[in-house]
């Protein structure tokens, strides 16, 4: 019974390690993907004075659980009763991370400083920027049809309606 029990607890770790799971991101994303999503996110919330976001690895196996899902069966929606923000972006193959974090950082242009309403196509960047929230977490899944879903995770998280995602300086 012992062999058996040890047997099935190596097929299960070598599975784990064969559908790419990074030890030091947490999801499938790589270490470069990973940094330079981060680098991003922080770009963007310099330009309204807010602090950095740190890489949180718990969340990205959060986001990478979603993507998963996402990519198994076809389907595009936020993940139902999420106690963290969330961004999500869904691709052709030859698109990246950085490309979803780029999409959603596009907003700006639309977003105009206010308390957030939930309406305007800008929840993506709000979430991004928003002042409270201080980490982050990806994940990302190939489709068997070839597309890119990317998940971000934020903890705590934004979004929330009658409020400002960032006090002006």
């Amino acid at each position: 019974m012992t062999k058996y029990l040890i047997a099935c607890l190596l097929f299960i770790s070598a599975y784990a390690h064969a559908q790419g799971t990074n030890d030091a991101t947490g999801s499938k994303i790589s270490v470069a993907d990973a940094q330079k999503v981060l680098n991003h996110h922080n770009m963007a919330r310099k330009e309204v004075g807010v602090q950095p976001l740190t890489w949180s690895k718990e969340l990205s196996a959060y986001a990478q659980q979603w993507a998963d899902h996402l990519a198994a069966t076809a389907t595009f929606s936020h993940r139902p009763n999420n106690q963290y923000g969330e961004n999500i972006f869904m691709g052709s193959s030859n698109y990246t991370p950085l490309d979803a974090s780029e999409s959603w950082y596009s907003e700006k242009k639309d977003y105009t400083y206010g308390k957030f309403t939930g309406k305007g196509g800008t929840g993506h960047y709000t979430q991004m920027v928003w002042q409270n929230t201080t980490q982050v977490g990806v994940g990302v899944a190939i489709s068997a049809s070839g597309d890119i879903y990317v998940v971000a995770n934020y903890a705590p998280a934004g979004n929330y309606i009658g409020e400002h995602p960032y006090q002006r300086q």
